[in-house]
């Protein structure tokens, strides 16, 4: 089997599949708290601020800071050792959650960023940041 055909991985929580169906419409979704108005991110099943047990998916702005950077020189997942060096930031969401977000294109520590969410070559949502225009 060819590097192409490994596909990255694919566990992800059934809560997730909101993400997916947002990248699927290319809109910028996070599953927002009615009662307390906490954006969550990663995807929950209840409220990490009020414990409120429904959470609602809106879009939400899709901006952010780049707090830290790091690459990946190793990985024990197959797709990713075929793409080394991977690299990776934390990224301080204007809307208030902190996410995890690849870095294709650059970006340094303190620089704005506007995030996005995009299907892997599996067909799940990934959170993606380039540096903002």
């Amino acid at each position: 089997m060819s590097d192409t055909q490994i596909l990255p991985p694919g566990a992800r929580s059934a809560t997730a599949i909101g993400l997916t169906e947002a990248a699927q419409r290319g809109e910028f979704a996070l599953q927002v708290c009615p009662s307390c108005g906490t954006v969550q991110y990663p995807a929950r099943d209840v409220c990490g601020h009020c414990l409120h047990t429904t959470l609602n998916w809106k879009t939400v702005a899709d901006t952010g800071v780049l707090r830290a950077t790091t690459t990946l020189h190793h990985s024990n997942e197959p797709y990713f050792q075929a793409r080394l060096p991977w690299r990776i930031g934390t990224v301080q969401l204007d809307c208030g959650p902190f996410a995890i977000a690849h870095l294709p294109e650059g970006g340094q520590a303190d620089e704005n960023v506007r995030l996005s969410l995009e299907l892997d070559a599996g067909g799940v949502a990934v959170l993606v940041a380039r540096p903002a225009p």
